[in-house]
């Protein structure tokens, strides 16, 4: 195994382990809806920070992924507020403690060599993450059981993280 295959499965895994964390139950049931939109806002901040690894790169056109940084960071904005800092610390939905440091150098590494022999960068793991969080967030906005302020929020921050899902799946604003 060479080094760059287990850079790239890193990667790759740490993408698949926020997906199942956007699905997981807890004790045979989902969690409790703030704390779903605490995963969401953390997948947020996770999406925010590879698409600027991308805009310094301008893979394949900075104006894309700087558009894929402002959906984020508006979604963490409107979530915010209805999360509460405690939820957002005990969610690490901030990326503290090194967390964005480790993604941007894993980004930094697949960026600079796993594009240059033709593999998918980022955008497959990605594109999974944004359709999970597109599915969550749309459950909770159609949700009535769902208190009004968290499902007002579901659906706002939903049309971010649909339009995130686009700009992965090489929809309006073209292929990453």
């Amino acid at each position: 195994m060479t080094a760059n295959g287990a850079h790239d499965r890193r990667l790759s895994q740490v993408l698949a382990q926020e997906t199942e964390a956007l699905t997981a139950l807890v004790a045979g049931r989902p969690a409790p809806p703030v704390v779903l939109l605490a995963q969401a806002r953390r997948t947020f901040a996770i999406a925010g920070l590879l698409s600027i690894a991308q805009a310094e790169h301008a893979v394949p056109a900075r104006d894309t992924c700087i558009l894929g940084t402002g959906y984020a960071e508006a979604a963490c904005a409107v979530l915010d507020p209805v999360i509460g800092p405690e939820l957002l610390a005990a969610h690490r939905a901030d990326l503290r403690r090194g967390e964005a440091r480790e993604l941007l150098l894993h980004a930094e590494f697949d960026l600079t060599f796993i594009a240059r022999i033709g593999e998918p960068v980022i955008d497959d793991g990605m594109l999974t993450l944004t359709a999970a969080l597109s599915d969550l967030l749309a459950g909770m906005a159609a949700n009535e059981r769902v208190i009004p302020e968290q499902r007002q929020a579901a659906r706002t921050a939903g049309d971010h993280a649909h339009q995130l899902a686009a700009l992965y799946s090489g929809g309006d604003a073209g292929s990453w």
